[in-house]
C-alpha cells in the first residue's frame, strides 16, 4: 500500500484523533490523574461564569527521552523534540478559578530507524483533554491531561493507536534563573514513560545580578546591533554553530578554580530568548566533549539553531542583558546537570558563574573568532591573572553582519622568505589562473594523495577584501587594481581536512576534522600559493603549531587539467623535534571551465540522441499506421496490451516532468552555469524539442490504438448481426487477446512483487521504493514486444501485423541507451555527482549485467516475432495447423 500523503494523513489523523477525544471522560481523567492536584475535586466546566483564562503553556522547542518502544532511534538526543500547542479555543473557566479546562496537541518528534533506509523522521501525535490548576501563591502550575496518540507504521500501510495516555506538566510561574525548566512525564497503556524537558518560553522573571567583567576584549568589539537592540539578529550571531573552549588557569597556579570541569570541549547556545524593551536577555548553553556521541559533528548546524533543547555532560543557564556602549553580552548564570538516568531531568545546581560575549573586530591568523566570549568564577577576583576563566571562541557560520571585520596579516613577511627560497613557486607560467574573476577561483576542494581524505580550502582575504564566506562582499571588491597592479598579493586562508586522531601519527584509525588557518602570498603570474600556518596540535588542546608551511599551485584556468591544484602541508620544525610531521601531498580536485564546458558538451550530446531516438519513435509508428492503412485486416491481430504499454512509456516522461532529467544533482542554478559555460540554451531547446515529440508520438500511439479497438468493436458488430453464424474470427481474436492479457497481468505484478521484496530484504541505505519501481518499468517497456509475442503464441497466428520497421526500429531504440551507456563507463571519467541526459539510472535499469541482458532480451522477442509472421505463432511446438478463419497477408510487389 503507498505511503499517504503527509497533509492528507495529518488531517486524516486528527479527524480520527477528535473522534476518539469523548472517551477521556472525568471517570478516566480521575483514575489516570488521580495523583496530580489538578485532579482533586475537579469542578466541571461552566461556560457561563465568563472570565478569562490564565495564560497556557505553549512549548515549541522541548526535549524528550525514552521512547523506544515507540520505535524512536536510540542514541540520538540531539534528534528529539517535542512541542505542545493548548488551544485556545477550547480553554474554559471552571467553578475554581484556580482550574481551568483546556485541549492541547503533543507531538513527539524524533529520528526512527528503518530496514531499508537507515535513519528516517518518525512522529507521533497525542490529542489530550484535562486540567490546568495555578494559584497566584504556588511557584508552580501543574497540568495533567489524558487522551490518545497514534503514528503512521514504517511501512505506510495505517496507524497505530495509543490508548490512555496521560501527560502531567510542571510549569513554574513565573519561570527564573533557579527554576527555568518545565518537565514532565507521558505515559500510557502501550509504552514507557517519556521524561520532558523544555526551557520556559514566557512569563519570565530577569534577575539583577549580572556585571560585565571590567576586562575590555582583546582586539576590541564590532557593534553589530547599530540600529537598536534586536533579539532575532543576537541570536543569529550567537547561535550558530560550535564554540571551542580555551581554559586559561592563573598564571603560576594550578588549574583550579574554573567554573566548569576541565573535560568539556565544545559549546552550542542552544535555547535564547529576550525582553526586546529593556535588552535583557536569557540563555541555555549545553557542552559536550568530543567523546560525547550524544552530539554528532554533522548535526551541529542542523539541530542548534533552536530545534530543539540540547541535554548534553553539563549545561549553563544564564540571564543579564546587552550592553549597547561596550557591545558585549553581559550575563550571570547558573549550572545545570542531569538528576537522572533518563538525561531529561535536568537540576538548577550552584550559580555565581559569569558570562559574557562579544563579536571581534579584527582577525589575525591565530585568531578568526566570530564570536567569541569569557566564562568565570563571578564570586572570584578578575583583577589580572587572579582568576581560572574559559575562553570561548566560534569560527564559522557567520552569515549576518560581518562587514566590518579588519584583517591583520601578521606573518607575511616570513611566507615571502620561504616564496624566494623556492624557484619552482615563483616562475612565471603561461596560462590564467585565479585573479580578477571571482574570488570563488581561489577556493577548491582537495585529498590527501596517501591517506586518501578529503577537505576543502577557501580564502579568508584576498589583499585587503574579507571574502570569506558566501557573498560577503562583491567579486569587484578585490578585482581589476588591487589584483592586476601587484604580482605578489597578501592572502589568507582556512584549510579544513580530515586527519588521523593523534597528531603526526598516521596509524590512527579515527579522522577527525582538522582545521588549518595560513596566511602569506599569492603570486597572479605563477598561479601559486605559499603560506605560513597554524593548526592545533589536538583537536582538544588550545595549544597551537604555528610552524607549518602551505605551499600550493594552481592549474591554469584555460587549460583541461584533472588535477585543479596541487600542493603540500609540511612542517617547519626539524625530524627529531616531538611536532613534526612528514609532508602531506594534496591535490585539488574540481573542475575548471574546460571540464566544465566538456560536461556540458556531452550533457548536450545525450540530450540530441534522446531527442532524436524519440523522433525515430514517431517516424516509426507513423509508419506502422501506414501499415495498417494499407492492410486494414491486420490490426485484429495486434495485441492490444503491447500498444498500451507503449502508450504508457510516453505518458510516464510527461507526468513526471521532464526538467528533472536535465538537471544537475547539486542544483538548479549549477545546471545554469553550465548552460551559460557552452554557450548558449541547447538544453533547453533541447527539452522543449523533446516534449513536442514525446507529445507526437504519444498521440500516434494513441491514434493506432484507437483504430485497433475500432476495428474489433466493427468486427463484433458484424458478428451480430450474423444470426445462427458459428464463432467468428473476432471472437477468437478477442479470446487470443484476453488470455494475452491473463498472461502478461500477473507475470507484470510477480515482477513488480519481486522488486519490492528485494527492496525490503535489502537493508543497505539506497534508492527508494518508487525509483526501484521506475526502473522496474523501464526494464517492461523495454519488452513491449512480449505481449504480441504471446498473443501470436496462442493463438498461432502468422499475420504479419507489426511491420518491421515498427518492431525492429522500437527494439534499436529501446537497446540504444544500453549499448551507450556501456560506452560512456568507458569513455567518460565519472563524476561524484554525474548528470545524465540520455540512459539515466532513474529510467531504466543499466549496469554492466544489465547493458548485456536487457538488448539480449529484447533482440530476442524481435526474433521471435519475425518467425512467428512467418512460420505461425506456435512454430516453436511444430503445429503448422491454422485455425479456421485464418487468414495470412502476402506482399505485393510495388508498382
Amino acid at each position: 500500500m503507498a505511503r499517504p500523503h503527509s497533509h492528507l494523513y495529518r488531517l486524516l489523523l486528527l479527524l480520527r484523533l477528535l473522534l476518539l477525544l469523548p472517551a477521556a471522560t472525568a471517570a478516566s481523567y480521575s483514575s489516570l490523574c488521580h495523583s496530580n492536584a489538578a485532579a482533586k475535586d475537579v469542578p466541571a466546566p461552566d461556560h457561563s461564569l465568563g472570565g478569562t483564562p490564565p495564560t497556557l503553556p505553549w512549548i515549541s522547542t522541548g526535549h524528550f527521552s525514552g521512547g523506544g518502544d515507540l520505535h524512536f532511534a536510540p542514541g540520538r538526543s540531539y534528534a528529539r523534540a517535542f512541542s505542545f500547542h493548548p488551544r485556545d479555543s477550547s480553554a474554559s473557566t471552571t467553578a475554581d478559578p484556580a482550574v481551568t479546562h483546556i485541549s492541547a496537541t503533543l507531538t513527539l518528534d524524533g529520528a526512527r530507524i528503518t530496514r531499508r533506509h537507515g535513519d528516517r523522521p518518525h512522529s507521533v501525535s497525542f490529542d489530550l483533554d484535562g486540567y490546568y490548576y495555578s494559584t497566584a501563591t504556588s511557584p508552580a502550575a501543574e497540568l495533567c491531561m489524558v487522551g490518545s496518540g497514534s503514528y503512521a507504521r514504517e511501512d505506510g500501510s495505517g496507524v497505530v493507536v495509543l490508548s490512555d495516555v496521560v501527560l502531567r506538566l510542571t510549569v513554574p510561574r513565573p519561570s527564573n534563573l533557579s527554576a527555568p525548566f518545565v518537565t514532565g512525564r507521558l505515559g500510557g497503556v502501550d509504552f514507557n514513560p517519556i521524561a520532558l524537558v523544555a526551557y520556559a518560553e514566557d512569563d519570565y522573571a530577569y534577575g539583577e545580578a549580572a556585571s560585565c567583567p571590567p576586562t575590555p576584549p582583546p582586539a576590541g568589539a564590532r557593534r553589530v546591533l547599530r540600529a537598536g537592540f534586536s533579539c532575532s539578529l543576537l541570536r543569529a550571531l550567537l547561535g550558530r554553530g560550535s564554540y571551542r573552549l580555551e581554559y586559561r588557569p592563573p598564571s603560576g597556579r594550578a588549574a583550579s578554580g574554573f567554573p566548569l570541569p576541565l573535560r568539556h570541549e565544545s559549546m552550542y547556545i542552544n535555547q535564547m530568548r529576550c525582553a526586546a524593551a529593556d535588552g535583557a536577555v536569557r540563555a541555555y548553553m549545553v557542552f559536550y566533549t568530543n567523546q560525547s556521541a550524544a552530539f554528532p559533528s554533522n548535526d551541529t548546524a542542523r539541530w542548534s539553531r533552536g530545534r530543539g533543547i540540547l541535554v548534553g555532560d553539563e549545561a549553563l543557564v544564564a540571564d543579564g542583558f546587552w550592553d549597547s556602549s561596550r557591545s558585549r553580552l553581559c550575563l550571570r548564570a547558573c549550572r545545570v546537570a542531569s538528576s537522572g538516568q533518563s538525561g531529561a531531568d535536568l537540576a538548577v545546581r550552584e550559580c555565581g558563574i559569569g558570562a559574557s560575549f562579544w563579536f571581534p573586530a579584527v582577525w589575525s591568523l591565530c585568531d578568526r573568532s566570530v564570536a567569541a566570549g569569557m566564562i568565570w568564577n563571578a564570586s572570584g577576583n578578575l583583577d589580572g591573572d587572579a582568576a581560572a576563566v574559559i575562553s570561548v571562541s566560534r569560527t564559522g557560520g557567520y552569515a549576518y553582519q560581518v562587514a566590518g571585520i579588519k584583517y591583520n596579516y601578521t606573518r607575511v613577511e616570513e611566507a615571502k622568505k620561504h616564496y624566494d627560497s623556492m624557484p619552482a613557486l615563483s616562475k612565471e607560467r603561461k596560462g590564467r589562473f585565479p585573479g580578477n574573476s571571482s574570488f570563488r577561483d581561489f577556493a577548491f576542494g582537495f585529498s590527501l594523495k596517501k591517506r586518501g581524505l578529503t577537505g576543502y580550502a577557501s580564502p579568508v582575504t584576498i589583499g585587503s577584501a574579507l571574502v570569506e564566506g558566501d557573498g560577503l562582499v562583491a567579486d569587484a571588491a578585490f578585482a581589476a587594481e588591487e589584483v592586476n597592479k601587484h604580482r605578489l598579493l597578501n592572502v589568507s586562508y582556512t584549510l579544513r581536512y580530515y586527519a588521523p586522531a593523534a597528531y603526526g601519527n598516521s596509524s590512527a584509525n579515527s579522522p577527525q576534522l582538522r582545521r588549518i588557518s595560513a596566511e602569506g602570498v599569492y603570486d597572479t603570474r605563477a598561479g601559486s600559493l605559499c603560506m605560513v600556518a597554524c593548526q592545533a596540535i589536538s583537536v582538544s588542546s588550545s595549544e597551537s603549531d604555528c610552524e607549518m608551511l602551505v605551499t600550493v599551485q594552481f592549474a591554469p584556468m584555460d587549460a583541461v587539467a584533472r588535477e585543479r591544484a596541487v600542493g603540500t602541508i609540511s612542517s617547519l620544525r626539524k625530524p627529531d623535534d616531538p611536532l613534526f610531521f612528514e609532508a602531506l601531498e594534496v591535490a585539488g580536485d574540481g573542475m575548471y571551465v574546460e571540464r566544465l564546458a566538456e560536461s556540458v558538451s556531452r550533457m548536450d550530446m545525450e540530450s540530441i540522441m534522446l531527442v532524436a531516438s524519440m523522433a525515430l519513435s514517431c517516424v516509426f509508428t507513423a509508419l506502422q499506421l501506414r501499415h495498417v492503412k494499407k492492410h486494414p485486416e491486420v490490426l485484429a491481430a495486434m495485441s492490444v496490451t503491447a500498444l498500451v504499454v507503449l502508450a504508457l512509456g510516453y505518458v510516464i516522461p510527461l507526468v513526471l516532468n521532464l526538467e528533472d532529467t536535465y538537471r544537475d544533482s547539486r542544483s538548479h542554478s549549477r545546471r545554469q552555469y553550465f548552460v551559460k559555460l557552452a554557450g548558449g540554451g541547447l538544453l533547453e531547446l533541447n527539452a522543449l524539442v523533446l516534449r513536442a515529440s514525446t507529445v507526437l508520438a504519444l498521440v500516434l500511439q494513441l491514434r493506432l490504438l484507437q483504430l485497433a479497438l475500432s476495428s474489433r468493436r466493427s468486427a463484433d458488430q458484424a458478428g451480430i448481426k450474423r444470426e445462427g453464424s458459428s464463432p467468428s474470427s473476432s471472437s477468437s481474436d478477442a479470446d487470443a487477446e484476453r488470455s494475452t492479457l491473463w498472461v502478461c497481468l500477473p507475470l507484470y505484478a510477480l515482477g513488480a512483487v519481486v522488486v519490492w521484496i528485494v527492496h525490503t530484504s535489502d537493508a543497505r541505505p539506497g534508492p527508494a521504493l518508487v525509483d526501484d519501481l521506475t526502473a522496474y518499468a523501464g526494464l517492461v517497456l523495454d519488452g513491449f514486444l512480449l505481449p504480441q509475442v504471446v498473443r501470436n503464441a496462442l493463438s498461432g497466428s502468422r499475420v504479419r501485423a507489426l511491420s518491421p520497421w515498427f518492431y525492429a526500429g522500437g527494439t534499436a531504440i529501446r537497446a540504444a541507451p544500453h549499448a551507450y551507456d556501456a560506452f560512456r563507463r568507458r569513455s567518460y571519467v565519472p563524476s561524484l555527482r554525474p548528470s545524465f541526459a540520455y540512459a539515466g539510472p532513474r529510467d531504466d535499469l543499466f549496469g554492466v549485467e544489465w547493458d548485456v541482458a536487457v538488448p539480449c532480451g529484447a533482440v530476442l522477442l524481435a526474433a521471435l516475432l519475425f518467425l512467428q509472421q512467418r512460420l505461425g505463432g506456435a512454430f516453436l511446438c511444430g503445429s503448422k495447423r491454422r485455425r479456421s478463419g485464418e487468414y495470412e497477408m502476402v506482399s505485393t510487389p510495388s508498382s
